[in-house]
């Protein structure tokens, strides 16, 4: 009934930013945004039903759900349908989301014309959109983190933090924030040997456990994976490998290759750096199948480069 898609078409936000996206499965939810989208679209709810296009590509991205390659095409579709109907949040926000695609997949986009970062942050600033300043940051960060640039990553989220104090508040995705600051947190400690990295990545590993207790399906991996970085600094090797391997076995139950790649990666790199030279290497090469998998041959062609 007409009434019963008004309410649906209103339901996306809601999806966005209440913990349904946090306590259920994220996969289960993420089906739930194209019919989400044509119900807005059937009450002519557009700027509702564009959200609903977008959040299903962004989620897309984040939790691995798809290729990303395919990934690429929804977003285009996303762009032209935006631009269609002058959508200009919707619009911009997928301009972010394309850039680290292409990027990390290595593809070229030439359907059509994406701004870059720096125009992105141009636009941002002339609209005061707090929104737009978030995806940005945030798209950046996953490609600094996707490619182990971890000093980039940790002045990333010190300069978005100075300038936006208010983008601490909740948001979903604030999740991957945890993630890949934790691990560049704890990766510069055992670098740098200074004590506040460890701090800031101790911090990370106890929001991320937290969040574990809220939902073993999307966030056990993750909240391993720290705790295996955090073990590895400290000098736990044995306890580091029995997390390493409990992130890689919870990502693949749950259907995380992105993550289970990047389980595989830091336990062979740690494998390696204790001269368990084998395992790390047969490691390695598991991290770059699935890399592959996911579509990221920027990423994967550059741990082919270190092998």
């Amino acid at each position: 009934s007409p009434k019963k898609h008004v309410l649906r078409s209103r339901l996306c936000k809601e999806l966005m930013t209440g913990l349904r996206m946090i306590t259920e499965p994220c996969h289960s939810v993420l089906p739930l945004y194209p019919e989400l989208y044509n119900s807005a679209m059937l009450v002519g709810d557009v700027e509702n039903a564009m959200i609903c296009r977008w959040s299903y590509c962004a989620v897309s991205f984040w939790i691995g759900a798809s290729d990303l390659f395919s990934v690429s095409k929804n977003l285009v579709m996303c762009i032209k349908e935006a631009a269609k109907y002058q959508q200009n949040t919707v619009l911009y926000n997928t301009m972010a989301h394309l850039n680290v695609c292409s990027y990390l997949s290595g593809r070229t986009n030439v359907e059509v014309d994406v701004k870059s970062f720096d125009e992105l942050k141009s636009i941002a600033e002339k609209t005061n959109s707090a929104i737009l300043f978030w995806q940005i940051f945030m798209s950046q960060m996953a490609l600094k983190f996707w490619m182990r640039e971890y000093k980039d990553v940790v002045e990333l989220s010190e300069k978005h933090s100075e300038k936006h104090p208010s983008s601490k508040q909740k948001r979903a995705l604030n999740v991957f924030r945890t993630l890949f600051e934790g691990v560049a947190y704890l990766n510069l400690a055992r670098d740098t040997k200074q004590a506040k990295w460890k701090i800031l990545g101790e911090k990370a590993v106890t929001w991320m456990s937290q969040l574990e207790s809220m939902s073993k399906w999307n966030f056990e991996n993750k909240s391993k994976l720290l705790q295996a970085e955090l073990h590895y600094l400290e000098g736990d090797l044995e306890s580091a490998e029995a997390f390493y391997k409990a992130s890689i076995k919870s990502a693949h139950e749950h259907k995380f290759i992105h993550e289970e790649a990047l389980a595989c990666e830091l336990y062979g790199i740690f494998c390696i750096e204790n001269h368990v030279v084998d395992e790390g290497t047969k490691q390695l090469h598991i991290a770059l199948g699935k890399y592959k998998q996911w579509g990221a041959m920027k990423k994967s062609n550059e741990l082919q480069l270190a092998l």
